[in-house]
């Protein structure tokens, strides 16, 4: 696409973003349900593990979710269920359900590792409309990164849970420089499991994310994003391949990487509930107390 042509489209959404500032609509809130997890990520922003006890309270989801559905057009605004590991929460199935009882579209991003037969029809029939599951390299590096053994294995038998009832989830990709050089062999085994989408995301570096020998050097992401822009170009492929939503990726490859320009919406289209209670703008933002708008208990 032409240089000048993403300029003016750039700055259309510049103008945008400000009157979002002021006036800003509310397109998908996120809630940490837990911070549990029954792995231990070397990446993990809110650094979570099987020892934390945080639950969100499904009393004050409820809450939430009905002040938000009265306030605005819930057809319109996505619930994003998240943690730690979402399927931990005791309620998750009863959260879902009351949220498309409002009339939210709601998400999930999963490890996958909890999703057996019976969680997978419990999920089909709480109406979930979208799954992530992730996928973090091949076996030994996707275990590695996950911090136990097995966790690959057990993604996959969630992955092939949900296609059985009829469920197809996205798997998502955490790139670093231990699965760097597994792009196409990951590629080619998404294809061959008919995965419909494959979204590949950069590391945050917040929360447990600390350890720069994981991070992708400039000449790592070139290769990152001439892959997934290859990727992108091949007429017909069932598989949708793109990048994450953070950060402007200069005028070469922006728009190239993904369906949209990049924007960052914390604060003006996303709002997020941590399994304290907090209120904040993007989950993905460092948790400092001068960002905290309020608590929902």
């Amino acid at each position: 696409m032409d240089v000048e042509l993403k300029e003016k489209q750039l700055n259309l959404i510049a103008s945008n973003c400000d009157e979002l500032y002021v006036n800003p609509k509310l397109k998908y809130l996120f809630f940490e349900l837990t911070d549990m997890c029954n792995l231990n990520c070397c990446h993990c922003g809110s650094n979570c593990t099987s020892e934390n006890k945080k639950v969100l309270s499904f009393d004050v989801i409820k809450k939430v979710m009905n002040d938000v559905s009265n306030k605005y057009n819930a057809n319109e605004i996505m619930i994003c269920l998240t943690g730690g590991e979402p399927m931990l929460h005791p309620d998750v199935f009863d959260i879902i359900k009351y949220a498309k009882k409002l009339g939210f579209v709601v998400g999930m991003t999963t490890n996958g590792t909890l999703i057996d037969e019976c969680n997978a029809v419990k999920l089909l029939k709480s109406g979930i409309n979208t799954i992530s599951v992730s996928i973090d390299g091949l076996r030994e590096t996707h275990d590695c990164f996950r911090g136990v053994k097995g966790s690959y294995e057990r993604a996959f038998c969630g992955i092939e849970n949900l296609k059985k009832v009829g469920l197809e989830p996205e798997v998502v990709t955490v790139i670093h420089k231990n699965n760097i050089d597994q792009l196409e062999n990951l590629y080619k085994m998404f294809k061959d499991c008919s995965i419909y989408r494959w979204r590949l995301i950069n590391i945050e570096p917040i929360g447990r994310a600390n350890d720069s020998n994981l991070f992708l050097n400039k000449e790592e992401y070139n290769r990152l994003f001439n892959f997934i822009e290859i990727k992108r170009l091949i007429l017909n492929d069932k598989i949708d391949v793109s990048y994450g939503c953070s950060h402007f990726l200069g005028y070469d490859k922006e728009h190239e990487l993904r369906d949209f320009y990049f924007e960052c919406i914390a604060g003006t289209k996303v709002a997020s509930i941590a399994s304290n209670g907090d209120i904040v703008a993007c989950l993905d933002i460092e948790r400092r107390r001068e960002l905290v708008q309020g608590n929902a208990y």
